[in-house]
């Protein structure tokens, strides 16, 4: 067990140091874009196509298409602080439970950057329920991994006004 949790850790502080990275990413684009092979852009390109097309799939609230966008061993957590989900049918299951109280589901995608095999996100999640809408203001962390999403983490964004 303490072995598990010290991988967690780890993976924790992995993540948020690529997350980390990912963001100094977004706040400028460089003249070291410009280096980038084709290979590797092409890669990114298809990364960030990837999300996008899965955060424009929200909007249709199709569990089967939403699920194919996931590997197998998908995990995800919806927003720091949480328990991680782990394994595509739990992260399909939960959604459909979080779905059957919502009437409409749509993700804002407000800007994006690929780095490798990292997708990073700034969205406005908008979910309509019987009796209103609920807007998150969310970073998102996508790991790709041969054109499939293996790790979703969501972290909120502060309220900077």
């Amino acid at each position: 067990m303490e072995d598990r949790q010290q991988l967690t850790n780890r993976r924790e502080f992995i993540a948020a140091g690529a997350a980390g990275v990912a963001l100094a990413g977004l706040a400028a684009r460089t003249a070291s874009a410009a280096e980038v092979s084709p290979a590797l852009r092409a890669h990114e390109e298809a990364n960030l196509k990837l999300v996008n097309e899965f955060c424009a799939a929200w909007e249709a609230m199709d569990m089967d298409k939403l699920a194919s966008y996931f590997d197998d061993k998908v995990t995800f957590r919806m927003i720091e602080g949480m328990q991680r989900i782990e394994g595509k049918a739990a992260l399909i299951e939960g959604t459909k439970q979080f779905l059957s109280t919502r009437k409409k589901a749509r993700f804002e995608v407000l800007r994006s950057a690929a780095m490798g095999n990292t997708v990073i996100n700034e969205r406005i999640d908008y979910f309509t329920r019987e009796d209103g809408e609920d807007a998150f203001h969310i970073t998102g962390f996508f790991l790709i991994k041969n054109g499939k999403i293996v790790e979703w983490q969501d972290y909120t964004m502060p309220n900077v006004t």
